[in-house]
């Protein structure tokens, strides 16, 4: 599949209220750019000046100028894949059609199909960022599956058993799913599959058994050792396809829900509960001397003036503008979360004090000199921020010393930072 460099999609479609819908549903509901054509002769004038832009058509199979489906042929030899749209789909004509390299097929019944075209393009979208690992000791059936996985813009990675295999999940990140092969030497499906869910559960990642029709009871056996899905060979490409994409939808809407459960809902920082359930285990690290800690809290300057001034709504934007004001200047290894309310609290692993405290003085005359614009007004804001870097018994008592520190802060003048020191 073309790489995702533009973002563009084609529409070749001649009924006029359709190609309307679908223009302005994939622009306003996905944000891509969209050219369209309504004939077989505009498309190929589109496809010659712009080819190289477009990265799946959406394509009516049955054009006034192109009755028998010649559209099909023509964008695939271009190198764009092809969802296509037909008013049937005959036995014949399925088996035609899924012998080319299309994305699928769409049968217009109702407005119902046309959701699954634009879910379809989202998919497609998105599936370049999502990785899946292969896994069989015979490379034609490796690059079978290969082949079929990158036509719909997966990330691909191989192994040659379930050995190789493991050493890819050790060394990539984010692999989604594991499709492997029963029979395989030097570690099959069923022990690869075991040695997996040591680590990663059902719900963390996905794992598709595939062998030889009439195995028995391969199915089950791989299924009992932690599988998600099964399939059987030969198998359709259709089929193939509908286990893949339900997986990792399964996987994707786990890990959406995980991240939401971690995050706060105005701001999208970490939350409350994720800060200490992290913090924990990297307390417990500084406790042995692997790491040093610095924690530090912010709050918002008279924020209840803001909100007396302005209105709530205002004092929402100014607890995003704070927000989107700490996450750019902070490190990619810091972790921040709002608290609740106007305060935030920041955790730092080996920083010392002399880079702390300039580190966070800078945070500080960044956000005085950032204040919020919005309709017209411009809100000042400024915050008070104390800080730790002293271990004490538990990761609460560094917060607590690190609050206390914010109220030196806010009682010496505000708008300043101030570190923790013990009476």
């Amino acid at each position: 599949m073309t790489n995702l460099k533009l973002n563009k999609v084609l529409v070749i479609e001649d009924s006029k209220s359709i190609n309307e819908l679908l223009v302005q549903s994939i622009t306003s509901e996905l944000h891509i750019d969209v050219a369209s054509a309504s004939s077989f002769k505009d498309a190929r004038q589109i496809i010659k000046d712009f080819k190289d832009e477009f990265f799946v058509a959406v394509v009516d199979l049955n054009l006034p100028d192109a009755p028998n489906g010649e559209v099909v042929d023509f964008v695939l030899e271009n190198g764009i894949p092809p969802i296509i749209l037909t008013g049937s789909m005959s036995d014949d004509l399925h088996d035609k059609m899924m012998d080319k390299a299309i994305i699928d097929y769409v049968v217009k019944r109702n407005l119902n199909e046309f959701e699954y075209v634009l879910e379809t393009i989202e998919r497609l979208r998105n599936n370049s960022k999502r990785k899946i690992l292969v896994v069989d000791d015979s490379k034609s059936s490796r690059d079978l599956i290969t082949s079929l996985l990158k036509r719909h813009n997966f990330s691909v990675l191989q192994a040659a058993d379930g050995v190789e295999a493991m050493k890819t999940l050790e060394e990539e990140k984010e692999i989604l799913m594991i499709i492997t092969d029963y029979n395989m030497p030097n570690m099959d499906g069923m022990e690869l599959t075991t040695k997996v869910r040591e680590t990663y559960s059902r719900n963390e990642l996905s794992i598709i058994g595939i062998s030889t029709a009439g195995a028995g009871s391969t199915s089950i056996k791989l299924l009992k050792s932690g599988a998600n899905d099964f399939i059987n060979r030969p198998f359709m490409h259709e089929e193939f396809y509908c286990r893949v994409n339900q997986n990792i939808d399964a996987i994707v809407s786990y890990r959406q829900l995980k991240e939401s459960a971690n995050r706060d809902f105005l701001t999208n920082l970490y939350n409350r509960k994720y800060f200490f359930s992290t913090g924990e285990k990297l307390f417990s690290n500084a406790k042995r001397n692997n790491i040093t800690l610095m924690i530090a809290m912010f709050d918002i300057d008279y924020f209840k003036n803001i909100n007396d001034t302005y209105g709530h709504h205002i004092g929402d934007l100014a607890i995003q503008h704070l927000a989107s004001i700490l996450s750019d200047n902070i490190r990619d290894t810091d972790i921040i979360a709002r608290f609740g309310g106007e305060e935030f609290c920041l955790l730092s692993i080996n920083i010392d004090n002399l880079s702390a405290e300039k580190m966070l003085e800078n945070i500080r005359s960044v956000i005085e000199n950032t204040p919020l614009v919005v309709e017209n007004i411009t809100v000042p804001i400024k915050v008070s921020i104390g800080y730790t870097t002293v271990l004490t018994e538990t990761i609460d008592l560094m917060v607590n010393d690190s609050d206390s520190a914010l109220y030196q802060a806010k009682e010496s003048g505000r708008n300043k930072v101030v570190q923790f020191h013990s009476s």
